[in-house]
């Protein structure tokens, strides 16, 4: 007859009659107490954590306890000697002493170890194990460790998954964060050239110091971006309605003063036919549409957005029409809209407009609406062929 070597509990022996660890050494830590989670490096794990450790309530300090502890636990590969995952077969209590673990953490004292464990176990991350003496050390059976006094990564290692999520959220929201806080940046320099005073100009200044902490969050970060549009959006309204206006004044004197000169040629020829010598009162001198500035440096230096695209500004009004035209092409205005504009604001006025497109290019989806919205407004108050009407 032939015999197998077995344990009791494998021969579906009654529980009081198979040995058990669990009973000889009460409240050590072993494999078969430990939770059940998914395979997870040290590196992997050790990064979540370092990501997350706001979120989990740790600072620097702990976090480098945390990774001690970690690298005492059995996760090497006895033939290559790279780093194995850490799995539910791997012995999660640490018994190593405290000397060795303040080594492993940078130096700490003695006295810090202790308040960074006692730190980590009331954020839920470890568990200790204490033996009747309070020392760590391992059960042994037949040369193998079977058990051990220390302290348990169990509850860190049954929160990987939960950590590791935090950790992908964390570096979203920070990618995220990244781009919004340049976006803050771009609208507070905007604003910051509008002129602005009161309290509107207080938040403009004080939005920078508001990106610079380090516990904003993305909500924030929108609420910010939101108000700032807002100001441009209000701040821009204006402008629009300041610059319409101050072009029917100017086609409104550039008519007065066209009817001044018709009136002045036909003075002066019954003067030549009767004899009489009459003073003319002279005309005020006005600028029209289409009055460019004393050179078109003036005009190059007023715009923003538009220089950035071209080093270079234009020798001539030739070639600055020939750039605006270029320029409406990449804001995607139509050519005839375009020309329309320049046919009634002028060049400068349109290429101003057009810069103002460029610069809140975020904000105007459609440009040719935008455009053709001006144009309208510019329009409407005029009767006939380009008279104002003055009662409107």
């Amino acid at each position: 007859m032939e015999y197998e070597k077995v344990t009791a509990i494998e021969a579906e022996a009654q529980p009081t009659c198979a040995f058990s660890t669990c009973n000889s050494f009460i409240g050590i830590g072993t494999i078969a107490q430990q939770p059940h989670f998914a395979p997870v490096t040290r590196r992997a794990l050790m990064t979540a954590v370092n990501t997350a450790s706001r979120v989990l309530g740790l600072r620097s300090s702990s976090v480098v306890v945390l990774d001690a502890l970690l690298s005492c636990l059995p996760c090497n590969d006895p033939k290559t000697g790279s780093d194995t995952p850490i799995t539910p077969l791997t012995l999660l209590t640490v018994f190593a002493c405290n000397d060795t673990l303040c080594f492993r953490a940078k130096g700490i004292t003695d006295r810090q170890l202790r308040r960074h464990l006692e730190k980590l176990e009331a954020a839920c991350l470890i568990q200790r194990r204490d033996s009747a003496n309070g020392k760590r050390f391992p059960i042994m059976r037949k040369g193998k460790v079977i058990g051990a006094f220390g302290l348990d990564l169990s509850p860190l290692l049954a929160r990987s998954a939960e950590i590791l999520a935090l950790s992908q959220k964390h570096r979203e929201e920070a990618e995220e964060l990244r781009g919004m806080k340049a976006c803050i940046q771009k609208l507070r320099v905007q604003c910051l050239s509008l002129g602005l005073q009161g309290d509107v100009l207080n938040f403009v200044e004080t939005a920078r110091n508001y990106i610079r902490r380090t516990g904003v969050t993305v909500l924030q970060a929108t609420s910010i971006v939101s108000k700032l549009k807002n100001i441009l959006q209000a701040e821009d309204s204006r402008t629009v309605t300041t610059t319409s206006d101050e072009l029917a004044v100017a086609n409104h004197q550039e008519h007065e003063h066209a009817h001044e000169q018709t009136d002045l040629r036909f003075t002066n020829k019954m003067t030549a036919s009767d004899g009489q010598n009459d003073r003319h009162k002279e005309t005020p001198k006005s600028y029209t549409k289409k009055t460019f500035p004393s050179s078109i440096s003036e005009i190059w230096a007023s715009l923003t957005a538009i220089p950035a695209f071209y080093p270079d500004h234009p020798k001539s009004e030739h070639g600055l029409l020939q750039l605006l035209f270029e320029f409406g092409k990449m804001l995607r205005i139509d050519s005839v809209i375009l020309g329309r504009a320049v046919s009634i604001l002028g060049v400068t006025a349109t290429i101003q407009v057009a810069d103002q497109i460029a610069s809140k290019v975020d904000q105007v989806k459609c440009p040719d609406s935008y455009l053709t919205k001006i144009l309208t407004s510019r329009r409407s108050q005029q009767v006939g062929h380009g008279q104002l009407c003055i009662g409107a």
